[in-house]
Formats: structure tokens, sequence, C-alpha cells
């Protein structure tokens, strides 16, 4: 799996909806060599953010294209104590952000991101943001 990019909401907002931006021209690239993937945090953001049930189907059809990342049970503890470390050094970081990161390094994969959450969680542990 490390040919994989984990893509975070931030990103697909903008492939969705800024077309001709670099993010979205550097997902396409993404897309085209079959590196992108999603994991299940990221697949609430999306669909809790879609404006139609329209949208929604077209989630539905385009992530079944996407590579998917599953988690384990450990995850959930692991992005927990992750969390709770970041705590003690000064970052306070939401739980579904946690749970992307931690995805990203249990997986041993960079992150696509345009959140500048992922920047603190980076300073202080084994993510890699990607580019």
């Amino acid at each position: 799996m490390n040919d994989k990019i984990l893509v975070d909401t931030s990103v697909w907002i903008e492939f969705f909806r800024k077309k001709d931006s670099k993010v979205s021209g550097a997902l396409k690239e993404l897309l085209i060599k079959e590196m992108a993937a999603v994991a299940g945090a990221i697949f609430i953001e999306l669909y809790r953010g879609a404006y139609s049930e329209k949208e929604i189907e077209f989630l539905d059809d385009f992530l079944l294209s996407v590579h998917y990342i599953p988690t384990t049970e450990g995850l959930y503890k692991k992005a927990g104590l992750l969390g709770y470390n970041l705590s003690k050094k000064g970052a306070h970081i939401g739980t579904v952000d946690l749970l992307i990161a931690q995805t990203a390094m249990e997986n041993n994969i960079p992150l696509y991101t345009q959140d500048n959450h992922f920047k603190e969680i980076a300073k202080h542990s084994s993510l890699v943001l990607y580019p």
C-alpha cells in the first residue's frame, strides 16, 4: 500500500468545487495513477457536507472507484492517545482529524491535506504530509 496517498476531506472539497485549482490538478494525477485513498472518517465528513441527494448519489458512485483503507480496532485507541499527547503539548485537535492522521500513520502513507491542523500533528508525530 506504499503507493497510496490518503486524501483528506479538505482536498476532496476543493477538487469538487474548484476543478481548475492546483490542488485539484494534483489530485487528478493521483486518481489517474490510482494512488488516491480514502478512509471511513473522510467518508463521514464528505457525506456530512453534501448539499443534496444528488451529491450523495454522486459520492456513492464516485467513492467506489477510490481505494478504501479500512480501520482496525486498535486505531481508535491510538488516535485517542495521539490526541492526549498533542493536548499535553498545547495542540488541541478534533477527533475526526486524529482518526485521519492515525489512519495515515498506521498505514505508513502520506496525507494530502489543506488543513493546518495536520501540520501541527506532523510536528509532533510520524505523520507525513504530501507533497
